[in-house]
């Protein structure tokens, strides 16, 4: 059972991260992609990789009779589909468990999944090691980044601060120069990076084929962006004839980033496209962002419960002349803030019982409440909400007996009733 809990919650989690993925790409997609700000839409996937693989782990609780009705409609739609589904399965007396449950299967190609791509990503990491290493006495380190000479084995592409280069192509120097600006601009921006993350992320999402259409559209940006970089120097005419002239072959090395890797006609486009960018598409994602994170991170909680709060008693002597400690934003703000905040927290119990809890508490010369303390308890998730309310609520303004400022302490009974 703990098993197949943990499977509908992967599940789950699996299905909303496509969503979110899915969502900011199809954004990228119609709004981005054409666009030649390349740093920006760089940072855009990197966010949006990260948002919806963490956005789904994310459970925010909020009170729905305090938001817009249009965004819980929508809340509830996108969640209802998914929330309502249980599994179902039935094992008689008289049958005989079966090797293998099919939610243990469906587990066990999963780990086998991910330990094949991550030990392919590992040999792949570790074959770029053993190559720096066989020509470590080629290497040369040149300011920002470490020049290795593949000897023709290799193509040229970086990989980190890594810059492997093919002495044996057939190049002038002008076009050795661009090809390494090239090169030197994915070191300088740490494309590597991005293009790691992504490799571990299609090892652990080994199914997900949007993690694949990322990988790619990332390698898309990282070319453009050195493209951009590298043509200011040499200018666009001499860049896209040498980017026509140049085939490489990928050789394997999946994580590298090389010259032609990408389709070369959408490189000459995109440097041929003119420089107009719209500033508004960039403050777009904003909003697209808070609706993904409202409808996958937030959780709605209906209050069931109806909390009152009655008499508080004094437990110490005060005349008629003395001053009895007060809220200072007044006794009728005070417990309303309070009944609110207790509802609030003991809807998550969703227990929906009746009662009554008991605590006593001090109010300090200061001013300050402290020491609460529960004397009759109902249940433990409403007695910390109890005591969790009252340690954050606003200051009081102490008891005075005799014209001095005292400590006192506090009954107070607080109710809770089916609403």
């Amino acid at each position: 059972m703990e098993l197949l809990e943990s499977l509908k919650g992967a599940t789950i989690y699996v299905l909303e991260s496509a969503a979110c993925l899915g969502a900011f790409y199809l954004f990228y997609h119609f709004v981005l992609r054409k666009e030649n700000c390349f740093r920006y839409n760089r940072a855009f996937l990197l966010a949006a990789v990260i948002f919806s693989v963490v956005f789904p782990l994310i459970h925010v609780s909020y009170n729905p009779n305090t938001t817009p009705t249009v965004l819980n409609s929508i809340h509830e739609v996108s969640n209802e589909p998914i929330a309502n589904n249980e599994w179902m399965f039935t094992i008689t007396a008289k049958s005989l468990k079966p090797f293998f449950f099919w939610w243990e299967a469906v587990a066990l190609v999963y780990a086998l999944g991910v330990i094949a791509f991550g030990l392919r990503l590992f040999i792949q990491i570790r074959g770029i090691q053993e190559f720096i290493w066989y020509r470590r006495h080629e290497m040369r380190f040149n300011g920002d980044h470490y020049l290795i000479k593949t000897g023709g084995a290799l193509p040229t592409f970086s990989f980190f601060r890594y810059l492997f280069w093919d002495e044996k192509q057939t190049l002038n120097e002008s076009e050795k120069r661009q090809i390494l600006r090239h090169e030197k601009v994915h070191i300088q921006q740490k494309h590597s990076v991005d293009i790691m993350l992504m490799e571990i992320l299609k090892a652990i999402f080994w199914f997900n084929p949007l993690m694949y259409l990322y990988k790619n559209t990332f390698e898309e940006v990282h070319e453009y962006e050195a493209d951009n970089i590298a043509l200011r120097q040499y200018g666009s005419k001499a860049y896209t004839q040498l980017l026509i002239k140049m085939v490489f072959e990928k050789m394997g090395f999946q994580m590298g980033s090389h010259f032609a890797k990408n389709k070369t006609l959408k490189r000459v486009n995109m440097i041929k496209r003119d420089r107009h960018i719209k500033p508004i598409k960039y403050l777009l994602p904003i909003p697209l962002v808070a609706l993904l994170f409202f409808i996958f991170s937030c959780e709605a909680v209906h209050i069931e419960h109806k909390v009152e709060i009655e008499n508080i008693a004094y437990q110490a002597g005060f005349a008629d002349e003395d001053i009895r400690p007060t809220p200072v934003v007044g006794f009728d703000d005070w417990t309303e803030t309070i009944s609110y905040d207790i509802e609030y927290a003991t809807a998550k119990q969703k227990y929906g019982i009746e009662g009554e809890v008991i605590v006593i508490f001090d109010i300090t010369e200061e001013g300050e409440l402290e020491n609460v303390k529960v004397i009759e308890s109902l249940m433990r998730g409403y007695d910390e909400a109890v005591i969790k309310s009252l340690l954050e609520s606003t200051e009081w303004n102490p008891g005075i007996i005799n014209g001095e400022e005292v400590n006192t302490k506090i009954k107070m009974p607080i109710r809770f009733r089916k609403s």
